[in-house]
């Protein structure tokens, strides 16, 4: 479906987070970074699909938005989880599945750009949303999973076979542009609600990379730049034929979006690339008594002997679901 409107004068641009009542106070942050990163006329359509638990954020969420930008909207949907009872493992709750459920929540929207509330936005995306997407089903950013000593470290997963054609391919579902319309032609949102009770490892992000593909539209980096990702692992991108070097140069040195997949910022202040975060935060009067730097300050997590025996550790595990 190609996209031949603008998203400036009276098309907004129409953005989606999904979460539970853990992340009530980031995605707040997250929605304001959206707002003070757009462009000249542009707008927004901010959808919150919650649960229940969460709901509670309209109030606030809707004060973030209308200081910044009254002209952008904000619509809530509050729900139970049908996903309640899915697969969850490394500490995620089973809110993540909430976007599988968004095309047959928002039946007239088209397409939709999904944003995991772990992010910092820090320029237009305009180019994103502009992206020509006909006959594609989802864009989004390559993955870290697709480097070689990650892919071998996943593949004797008892479901990975059903990955192999994705090596090279496997992306990340942190920032996913969602063509709403040509999902619903595929009747894929059937298969992902039958596939939620299945033990994946990276949950909704590997029903996400079976489902689609071949019909998967890849956004350059710097649109999902994981800021776990240090100078070694961008350089294998490049070396493994993933990215060019320019790419990797564009997401490290100027990212449009940082998202935090790995350590939270919030939690633990010197996370890499984390004072980006609170530079940020600390800078909105309406942000910065949300979250607790002292208490991020003081967590300075694993030290790196303790990281090192983990990744060992990890790397020679066999009980990998």
């Amino acid at each position: 479906m190609a996209y031949h409107g603008t998203i400036r004068g009276m098309e907004k641009l129409k953005v989606v987070f999904c979460f539970d009542e853990n992340l009530v106070t980031q995605v707040q942050a997250a929605a304001a970074s959206l707002l003070d990163s757009r462009g000249p006329g542009e707008h927004f359509e901010i959808h919150c699909v919650c649960t229940k638990a969460a709901e509670n954020v309209q109030g606030p969420l809707g004060q973030v938005i209308k200081r910044r930008d009254p002209d952008s909207a904000l619509v809530v949907h509050c729900m139970e989880n049908p996903y309640e009872n899915a697969y969850q493992v490394r500490d995620i709750s089973a809110g993540t599945y909430l976007r599988l459920a968004l095309p047959g929540l928002l039946p007239e929207v088209e397409r939709i750009l999904y944003m995991d509330a772990d992010i910092l936005v820090r320029e237009s995306l305009a180019p994103i949303w502009e992206t020509a997407m006909e006959g594609m089903a989802i864009g989004a950013v390559k993955g870290a999973v697709n480097l070689s000593d990650k892919w071998e470290w996943n593949s004797d997963r008892p479901y990975w076979h059903l990955l192999s054609g994705m090596k090279g391919g496997y992306i990340n579902a942190g920032v996913t542009l969602l063509n709403l319309a040509e999902i619903r032609k595929r009747g894929l949102a059937a298969r992902w609600h039958e596939l939620t009770g299945e033990r994946f490892y990276y949950q909704d992000q590997d029903i996400l990379n079976m489902t689609c593909q071949g019909a998967i539209a890849y956004l350059p980096p710097k649109y999902n730049r994981l800021a776990y990702l240090e100078e070694d692992g961008f350089g294998q991108f490049v070396t493994e034929g993933i990215y060019t070097r320019e790419e990797v140069r564009e997401a490290q040195q100027s990212p449009a979006i940082v998202h935090y997949a790995g350590d939270k910022p919030w939690k633990r202040y010197d996370t890499n690339l984390g004072s980006l975060w609170w530079d940020y935060v600390n800078t909105q009067s309406d942000l910065k008594d949300l979250f607790d730097e002292e208490k991020a300050r003081k967590n300075h997590g694993p030290t790196l002997a303790q990281r090192a025996a983990r990744k060992v550790k990890k790397l020679f595990s066999r009980e990998k679901l």
